[in-house]
């Protein structure tokens, strides 16, 4: 009887039922679109550092922080010979992260800058448009950047308040898009004696905790990474992103609880001679409270369901109409999004039900 009551009110006003499940939905394409979007986007730059081909990064001690690139090369190029010679090194190879503005405003984008042949052989990227660089002017980018910016081969760019052309696409992606010859970017930064990081590739997968011993004694203040780790530390190393999170999610949680309540208070104030009715008739408080939060169970399941294929909707149109790529739904995030609706939802209908449950049935029955 109360499952039929709810839902013979939603049907009655099939407009308002709609437009409040909407508002509901909103509150979850909010929670998973931005969580899929912050974790998509550390995540795909962690696995694109993580293709480098080498085991070990070895960078000034402090300086790696969850993303955060310092355009002041840090790390002396002396110790690079000295890296090489260890055991158990195969390749040692020095780079130079550049922060560019991102064109988007929000962010940045890396410019990065390396002997390209050395680094060709470590990651195992090839060329599958143009060539490499040759001369100090000239860049490659990856596929997806090509795609993205619409790059094309001989154009020119400006980049460090530098010009640049654009001279060869190579794939899989391996750390930053952008890819410099390393002295020319060395030279642009006034610091030709130093790096910013060292990727350091092990004959073997099975040397890399004797070679982290040996960088270990030799450099001892040096900060050394496992580039297994990264997607980890990336993930770790953001501890505001875990507040903003949280923020979204009570966000999320408000707005179902307004538009809930505000749709279950103007349903209750339309409906109050039914419900005089139902009290003349002998309908328990308890009978009504059930009713009206029935309603509210079925509005946020709808809205919730309306909400989930809205987000996917959204992760379709972003994906292919942007520069983001990565965006990951994890299940945690769904369970969050549903536990958000139906609080959402149940409390929301929490007043309109007492104040339904209020009513004198005699004046209720008077109610114009």
């Amino acid at each position: 009887m109360v499952q039929f009551l709810a839902w013979s009110n939603l049907t009655h006003r099939p407009a308002r039922s709609l437009a409040t499940a909407f508002g509901v939905a909103v509150g979850t394409v909010l929670v998973l679109l931005t969580t899929g979007l912050a974790h998509g986007v550390i995540a795909e730059r962690a696995e694109r550092e993580s293709r480098v081909g080498a085991h070990i990064i070895v960078r000034p001690a402090g300086s790696f922080g969850g993303g955060v690139v310092s355009n002041q090369p840090a790390y002396p190029l002396d110790n690079l010979p000295r890296i090489a010679a260890l055991p158990g090194v195969r390749a040692a190879v020095p780079v130079i992260q550049y922060a560019l503005p991102s064109d988007s405003g929000i962010g940045f984008r890396l410019l990065e800058g390396v002997p390209w042949a050395d680094y060709a052989a470590m990651s195992g990227v090839q060329m599958v448009a143009g060539r490499a660089p040759q001369t100090p002017d000239e860049i490659v980018i990856d596929r997806e950047q090509a795609r993205q910016k619409g790059f094309a081969l001989g154009e020119r760019v400006t980049l460090a308040k530098h010009g640049f052309t654009v001279v060869g696409i190579y794939d899989p992606p391996s750390g930053a898009r952008i890819k410099a010859p390393f002295e020319t970017l060395a030279q642009l930064l006034g610091v030709t004696d130093r790096c910013s990081m060292v990727l350091v590739q092990c004959h073997t997968a099975d040397d890399q905790e004797a070679v982290h011993r040996h960088l270990r004694d030799a450099f001892p203040t040096d900060q050394l990474i496992f580039v297994r780790d990264l997607p980890s530390l990336y993930a770790g190393s953001l501890p505001a992103l875990d507040v903003f999170l949280r923020v979204v999610v009570g966000m999320a949680l408000v707005i179902s609880l307004l538009i809930v309540s505000l749709a279950m208070y103007t349903s209750i104030v339309e409906r109050t001679r039914e419900i005089g009715v139902l009290k003349a008739l002998g309908a328990s408080s308890t009978f009504i409270l059930l009713t009206i939060e029935q309603e509210a169970l079925l509005l946020s399941g709808f809205g919730l369901l309306l909400g989930v294929g809205l987000a996917y909707l959204g992760r379709w149109w972003i994906v292919s109409f942007t520069a983001f790529r990565a965006i990951e739904f994890e299940p945690i995030w769904f369970t969050t999004a549903a536990i958000v609706a139906l609080i959402g939802g149940c409390g929301g209908a929490l007043y309109p039900a007492w104040r339904a449950m209020r009513l004198d049935p005699v004046e209720a029955l008077r109610y114009e």
